[in-house]
C-alpha cells in the first residue's frame, strides 16, 4: 500500500450564477419511471481536468461553457429543473426553467499538486453539492449542479453532480455530448432526447416473477429512521492494456478443456477478479456469503430510441459463499459473472422489475444489493464513455473520471476509459479505507494509483 500524503489545499468561491435555457421551454411535471423510482437520491459526480489553454482566459472559457449549457438546456429541459416529493412521497421534476446553479472557483493548487488517486480529499473540492437554493423552496432540489474551478497553473477542472433519479450513465452521456455540440456552434446537430415515460409503462395483468431476490421495497417513513452507512472513500487507478489482456486470458483457462461458447470478455474478466480481492480483503470466513452486482442497460431489451433519457439499468446479483470465491480458479467466477449478466440481460427481466415497481408503489424502492448489510460490490463499465471528447469550451480533457460517494452499504466501483485509449482502463473504486488498503497489498494486486501516471 502506497503512503498518504494529501495536499490540502483551497477552494474559494468566485460567483454563483444560474444558468437557464434562452427561450422558453415546456412546463411541466416529469413523473419518474418505474425504473426511476429504483434509484435513491444519490449524486454521482463526474469531473474532467483540462490543462491551461494558451490563447484563452479563464473567463472566455467560463463564458464559452456558460453559453453552451444554456444552449443544451433548450432540449434538456427537465435539467433545468427542480426535484420534488409528490403528494404519494415519490419524487418528480417541476420542469419550470429555474435553472442550473453553476459556480466559478479559484483553487490554490496546481493541477499536478493533487492526488486524484484520492478523490475524497481532492475532486470533492472540485465537485459541487446540490442543495435548495437561496430564495427558493427547501424542498426544491436542482437537478444537476455545475463548477467551473480555475486552478493555480492555469488549468481548469469541471465538475458536474447530476440527481442519479433522473440519469443514468447513458443519460449523462447523452447530455454532456450535447453541451460538448454547443460549445464546438454545432447545436443543430445535437440528438433530441426523449423523456417519454410512458414507453416503460407496466403490463396488464402484472408479472413480476422472482424480482424480489433482487428488490426490496420499504415505507417512505423507514428512509428517515434508517442508521447511517459505515464511512467509505474512493480511490482511482490504472490498469494497463497488456495486465488487462493478461487478466482476461486467465479467465478464459478452462484446465484443458476446449473453451464453449463465447470467450470470457474483458468487463468479466475485471468483474471476477476485483470480486476475488474484495473477498480477501474482507477477511470472509467460508460459509460466509458474499455478493456481486452487475448495472445493465435495458434499452435494448425495452425496444427504446437511444436518445432515452432517465434510467434504465437494472442490478442483478448474485450470492455465492467466500469459499467458492476464494478458492476456485477465476475463470469459474467469470462463469458466475457471465451468468449474472446472461439471466438478466432480456426483456422479460425488465418489464419484470416494471411490473415489480407497480406493485409496490408507493413506497421507497432500493436493489438488495445496495440496501441490505453484509458482503457486497457493485462492478459497473462505462468503459465506451467517450470521455476524453466531451470538449466544454476548455479543450479535450487530460484526465477524467466519476466521484461518486454513494452511500450504500456495498462497495462500488466504475471501469472507465483511459487518456491513454487503447484497452487501458480508468477504476474508480469506493468502499471502506479498510478494504482499500488491504486489496493494495493483496498479492494479486494488479492496479496502479493514477497519481503515479504521468496525465498531466
Amino acid at each position: 500500500m502506497e503512503k498518504e500524503m494529501f495536499m490540502d489545499y483551497s477552494v474559494e468561491i468566485i460567483r454563483t450564477s444560474i444558468i437557464k435555457s434562452p427561450v422558453p421551454t415546456k412546463e411541466c411535471t416529469l413523473k419518474g419511471s418505474n425504473i426511476d423510482l429504483t434509484v435513491p437520491a444519490i449524486s454521482p459526480g463526474h469531473f474532467f481536468v483540462y490543462k491551461r489553454v494558451q490563447d484563452k482566459t479563464y473567463q472566455e472559457m467560463a463564458s464559452s461553457t456558460k453559453k453552451a449549457l444554456s444552449e443544451t438546456l433548450v432540449l434538456f429541459y427537465p435539467v433545468a429543473g427542480r426535484f420534488i416529493t409528490s403528494h404519494n412521497g415519490e419524487p418528480e421534476i417541476e420542469c419550470n426553467n429555474q435553472g442550473v446553479p453553476f459556480i466559478e472557483a479559484e483553487a490554490g493548487a496546481a493541477i499536478k499538486d493533487l492526488d486524484f488517486s484520492q478523490p475524497s480529499f481532492s475532486a470533492s473540492k472540485l465537485t459541487p453539492k446540490r442543495h435548495p437554493l437561496q430564495g427558493e423552496s427547501p424542498h426544491c432540489i436542482p437537478v444537476l449542479a455545475v463548477q467551473v474551478t480555475r486552478m493555480k497553473c492555469g488549468g481548469i477542472v469541471v465538475g458536474c453532480c447530476f440527481d442519479h433519479r433522473i440519469v443514468d450513465g447513458i443519460s449523462s452521456t447523452i447530455f454532456f455530448q450535447a453541451w460538448t455540440e454547443a460549445a464546438q456552434g454545432l447545436s443543430s446537430s445535437i440528438i433530441t432526447p426523449c423523456f417519454d415515460r410512458s414507453l416503460i409503462n407496466p403490463r396488464h395483468p402484472l408479472n413480476s416473477g422472482a424480482i424480489d431476490s433482487h428488490y426490496m421495497a420499504l415505507p417512505f417513513s423507514a428512509l428517515d429512521h434508517t442508521d447511517p452507512s459505515p464511512p467509505q472513500i474512493g480511490r482511482i487507478y490504472h490498469l494497463d492494456a497488456p495486465t488487462l489482456l493478461r487478466l482476461q486470458a486467465l479467465a478464459n483457462q478452462t484446465q484443458g478443456n476446449p473453451p464453449v461458447g463465447k470467450p470470457i470478455t474483458k468487463m468479466e474478466a475485471v468483474s471476477s477478479y476485483i470480486w476475488k480481492v474484495f473477498a480477501r480483503a474482507q477477511a470472509l470466513t467460508s460459509s460466509e456469503p458474499t455478493r456481486i452486482g452487475i448495472p445493465i442497460d435495458g434499452r435494448a431489451y425495452l425496444n427504446l430510441p437511444p436518445s432515452y433519457f432517465g434510467n434504465v439499468i437494472a442490478i442483478p446479483f448474485k450470492e455465492s459463499y467466500a469459499e467458492h470465491i476464494l478458492e476456485q480458479p477465476l475463470s469459474k467466477i467469470a462463469e458466475i459473472v457471465r451468468n449474472v449478466i446472461s439471466a438478466s440481460a432480456n426483456s422479460e427481466y425488465f418489464r419484470s422489475v416494471v411490473d415489480w415497481v407497480e406493485e409496490k408503489r408507493p413506497a421507497a424502492m432500493l436493489v438488495r444489493v445496495y440496501g441490505e448489510e453484509g458482503s457486497a460490490v457493485v462492478v459497473s463499465s462505462g468503459v465506451r464513455i467517450p470521455l476524453y471528447q466531451f470538449d466544454l469550451g476548455c479543450g479535450k480533457p487530460r484526465f477524467s473520471s466519476v466521484y461518486f460517494p454513494w452511500g450504500g452499504t456495498a462497495g462500488y466501483v466504475m471501469l472507465q476509459a483511459s487518456p491513454l485509449g487503447d484497452g487501458n482502463m480508468v477504476v474508480y473504486m469506493h468502499m471502506a479505507e479498510k478494504d482499500l488498503d488491504a486489496i493494495e497489498t493483496d498479492r494479486e494486486f494488479l492496479f496502479v494509483r493514477v497519481s503515479r501516471m504521468n496525465f498531466w
